[in-house]
């Protein structure tokens, strides 16, 4: 049980960690504000707890069948590395970090990140792409109460560290990070396709 929810901190560190829009725009509202930037990253976790209920409760029943395992294991691991593909490759130029005029309430800031990962595809196919990973887990709830335990001490770390020392985080550290975070990813990416054909 408590591999299961090592292995959830763990991937929660590797899917919350990379500079993407989402984490941009985190830091962003946290130069200004730390309440904000902490609900716009509340919000966009719910959409991934909304989608991680589906699973539990839609998809997972529906894996029995060998031959689909298999195809959604490749496509998971494509998925999987391309994210860790985007990471590295991301310019340091392109994470210089811009000041959010923007003020907003706290729910506004929710609404809006539970929206942008709701609606966002790469999110989407994220969860599709972990769905046999999960369902091979015996302790999956577990593992997905380590997930979203990471995210919230990511979310949480992100907004305050941000908004008190925002100078420091400049766009070479955002890089060594991204490639941290590509690391992380790319080793579940293996792991995936390990315990489909290799187990």
């Amino acid at each position: 049980m408590f591999a299961s929810f090592f292995q959830g901190l763990v991937l929660g560190f590797g899917v919350a960690v990379p500079f993407g829009p989402m984490n941009i725009l985190i830091l962003s509202y946290a130069l200004k504000s730390f309440k904000n930037a902490f609900f716009l990253g509340i919000g966009a976790m719910s959409a991934d707890i909304f989608y991680f209920f589906l699973l539990i409760f839609g998809i997972l029943k529906f894996l029995d069948n060998e031959f689909f395992n298999k195809i959604l294991a490749i496509f998971g691991f494509c998925f999987l590395s391309y994210l860790a593909f985007l990471s590295i490759k991301t310019k340091t130029k392109n994470l210089e970090l811009k000041e959010n005029k923007e003020n907003e309430g706290a729910l506004k800031s929710y609404i809006k990140g539970f929206v942008l990962n709701l609606s966002n595809p790469y999110i989407i196919s994220f969860w599709l792409s972990i769905s046999y990973f999960l369902s091979k887990e015996k302790y999956y709830l577990v593992l997905g109460f380590g997930l979203f335990l990471s995210i919230l001490i990511w979310v949480f770390c992100l907004s305050f560290f941000v908004s008190k020392f925002a100078d420091k985080f400049n766009a070479k550290v955002l890089f060594y990070i991204n490639l941290v975070s590509a690391l992380i990813i790319e080793y579940f990416a293996f792991m995936l396709i390990y315990k489909t054909f290799f187990v």
